[in-house]
């Protein structure tokens, strides 16, 4: 009995252990199936965000390229992005070949072309897919690859509408711009120029009230002058004139000057029906006075002391809440039957006008007494008659700024006299004040000295195509063997010359300027520039790409980059930042 309970013991012990051996076995292959199903998961997961570290590469790239594919089969594009290329597609970061890499595995990534894109042209808002591969490979520590886990990872981005910018103008202290059919400023606002409706200063741009037409029209251009602005719409082919800020002098043209200033647009009323329809073709302004072309004729209103509104007796009447056209007739001056075709820009603190007519002459009236109307030694000083401008044919563009003989009386007068310029068969002229080098060198020696008569701008290596004047300074858009620079000569003492921030030109005497053209640098390689504007203390240009850079005094915040402040002057080409669209972003 005892053999037989011994020997069944045994034997159910031996089957127990097999049985548990059984499930030792069964359990280490669970466990290194695990093992292995975690390990493969593992890789898989390196993979995926090897792959979205691809999407995230390709959206900076197209971020830095306004929402444009610019790798691959793109224009300019080279290869597929990968971590070692620039949003090109070129291997320019040979170092960087992989997202991380150990002993045993590194990650890669490949970006092809996009997916699904509805990008148009235009720029406008739009959704795209971004296709990344994330690799992740297995070595032996030698470098040999033993096995590859693959991931593709796909993003949806979206853009938003962009900004673009039409146009842009210096007033005092302040800067405007169009921008995607609506006017905005940002600088100065004590009297109400940036229009939205207070008298707070902005150092980001604050859109201007939508009044009237301005709300559903079409804005074709718009003018800064000193205090105050103003603003051309079209809608259902009637144009119209709007204008705001400072109207002491009756300068948006209401037929009102009780009020001091309007912090929104005003519509400019005319008594007549010369501003009727679809008549209005341009509009300027300077200093205190704006004008218009309404049917190849001249209408100005505003100030009149020094006849900057060319009706005839200076300073009678001394200011006028309504336009009224210019006087015509008589030797030297504008014929009865001209036919305007454009204003001059500028004109900040500049109290003196002009036009050119179809026949690419120039005729300027107002402030005289220091060269500013170009017709020679003047016989008194000033003039309520437009009066041509001596020796000056094929006039495509003239501009005028800087302060009249009486106004700053904190420094030598000569220094910052009011001064025109215009591009003329070809060829750039100045005329007016030169003390700082803003008409050309000083003929009177450094900080001193007029040009009655056109001077000759020299050292500009190229076609002029439009120039600007500014206080004490003056800056040209110039085409360069089919490439548009910008060239500035004058006063640098705010950096409104775009020389950078380690220029300090300096002629004989010490002073800040440069009596030469000198080409702004600054500005990003391969943009071109459509436009240029220069104005008080300041230049800015638009780039096709739609965006602007300005330079120069941004006291008020009129640099735009959300700073203000003497101290944060630029002396170098500065994104206006609040044009570019905010970041493009996922949809997950």
């Amino acid at each position: 009995m005892i053999q037989r309970k011994n020997g069944y013991s045994l034997v159910l012990i031996i089957l127990m252990s097999t049985f548990i051996l059984a499930l030792l076995a069964g359990a280490m292959r669970v466990v290194t199936q695990s093992y292995i199903y975690s390990q493969e998961e593992y890789y898989y997961k390196l993979a995926q965000e090897a792959g979205e570290a691809g999407t995230a590469y390709a959206n900076a790239c197209l971020d830095a390229n306004r929402a444009e594919q610019s790798w691959s089969s793109a224009p300019g594009g080279i290869g597929s992005l990968h971590p070692e290329t620039n949003c090109k597609g070129a291997v320019t970061f040979p170092g960087n070949r992989y997202v991380f890499e150990n002993s045993k595995l590194r990650t890669t990534f490949e970006v092809g072309d996009l997916e699904a894109s509805t990008k148009s042209a235009a720029l406008s808002a739009a959704t795209a897919q971004i296709s990344s591969t994330g690799r992740v490979e297995i070595t032996n520590g030698s470098g040999t690859v033993l096995k590859t886990y693959t991931a593709v990872v796909k993003k949806s981005v979206t853009w938003p509408a962009d900004i673009d910018a039409a146009r842009i103008v210096s007033g005092t202290n302040r800067t405007c711009a169009i921008l995607s059919n609506n006017v905005w400023c940002w600088g100065r606002n004590h009297m109400g120029q940036l229009g939205d409706g207070t008298t707070s200063d902005s150092n980001i741009p604050v859109k201007v009230r939508s009044i009237g037409d301005m709300r559903n029209g079409k804005i074709i251009d718009v003018f800064a002058a000193q205090h105050h602005s103003c603003a051309l719409t079209e809608f259902n082919s009637v144009k119209k004139i709007y204008c705001w800020g400072d109207n002491r002098f009756g300068q948006l043209g209401n037929s009102d000057f009780h009020d001091s200033y309007s912090t929104v647009p005003i519509e400019v009323k005319e008594s007549t029906s010369a501003f009727a329809g679809n008549k209005i073709s341009a509009i300027g302004g300077t200093g205190d006075a704006s004008c218009a072309i309404a049917s190849g004729k001249v209408y100005c209103w505003g100030r009149n002391e020094k006849g900057q509104l060319g009706r005839g007796p200076v300073g009678s009447p001394s200011f006028s809440a309504t336009p009224n056209q210019i006087k015509s007739g008589g030797v030297d001056k504008i014929p009865s039957n001209y036919s305007a075709v454009k204003l001059s820009t500028g004109g900040t603190r500049s109290q003196t006008m002009c036009v050119i007519t179809t026949e690419k002459r120039a005729y300027c009236w107002g402030m005289a007494k220091y060269g500013q109307m170009g017709i020679g030694s003047p016989a008194k000083n000033f003039y309520g008659e437009a009066t041509r401008v001596v020796n000056l044919e094929g006039v495509t563009d003239i501009s005028q700024d800087g302060y009249t003989w009486e106004t700053d009386h904190s420094r030598p007068i000569y220094e910052y006299l009011s001064h025109t310029c215009a591009i003329a068969s070809g060829k750039v002229y100045c005329w007016g004040g030169a003390g700082r080098g803003q008409s050309g060198p000083p003929p009177g020696g450094p900080g001193f000295g007029v040009y009655f008569t056109r001077a000759e701008i020299a050292g500009l290596p190229g076609e002029p195509k439009s120039i600007g004047a500014g206080i004490s300074h003056t800056c040209a858009l110039v085409d360069v063997s089919g490439t548009n620079k910008v060239y500035c000569w004058g006063s640098n003492e705010f950096g409104q010359l775009g020389a950078g921030e380690n220029s300090d030109p300096r002629e004989t005497g010490g002073f800040i300027q440069s009596n030469t053209p000198l080409e702004v640098g600054g500005l990003p390689a391969g943009e071109k520039i459509v436009s240029m504007s220069a104005g008080a203390n300041r230049g800015c240009v638009i780039m096709e790409n739609k965006r602007s850079y300005c330079w120069g005094l941004n006291e008020n915040g009129q640099i735009g980059d959300g700073t203000s402040g003497s101290e944060n002057n630029r002396f170098s080409p500065t994104e206006s930042l609040f044009l570019r669209p905010v970041q493009n972003r996922y949809i997950y």
